[in-house]
C-alpha cells in the first residue's frame, strides 16, 4: 500500500474514533454539575469556637501573666502564647515564634 494512501486511511480512522469522544467531552464540560448527596457534617474546629481570638499586648512585660492566644513582641519578633505563662519568649516553651525579626530595611536614598 502506498504511504500516502495509508496515511489518509489512518487519519480518517483516527478522526472517526476521536471526533465522537471530543464531542462527548465538550457536552460534559458544558453541562452543569449534578450535586451529590450531602456528606456527614465535619467536626467543629478549634478556631473561634471558644469565642476568643488573638489579643495583641504590645511589647512583652517580664513577670506579667499571659494567656493562650495572647500576642507580644520581644526582641523585634512577634510571639504567640500557647499556654498561660509568666515565662518570656525565647526562654519558655509556652511561646511560639510567629514572625522572626530581621534587619531594619532602610532605603539608602533616604526618607521619601
Amino acid at each position: 500500500m502506498r504511504p500516502d494512501v495509508l496515511a489518509e486511511f489512518l487519519g480518517v480512522t483516527i478522526r472517526g474514533l476521536i471526533d465522537p469522544l471530543a464531542q462527548r467531552v465538550s457536552t460534559l464540560e458544558t453541562r452543569a454539575p449534578v450535586p451529590g448527596p450531602a456528606g456527614p457534617p465535619g467536626r467543629d474546629g478549634i478556631d473561634g469556637t471558644d469565642g476568643q481570638g488573638l489579643r495583641y499586648h504590645g511589647v512583652h512585660v517580664p513577670g506579667k501573666t499571659y494567656d493562650v492566644g495572647d500576642l507580644v513582641t520581644c526582641g523585634g519578633s512577634a510571639w504567640y502564647c500557647g499556654r498561660t505563662t509568666t515565662g518570656a519568649p525565647r526562654h519558655s516553651p509556652d511561646w511560639q515564634l510567629m514572625v522572626k525579626g530581621g534587619r531594619d530595611l532602610r532605603d539608602p536614598r533616604g526618607p521619601r
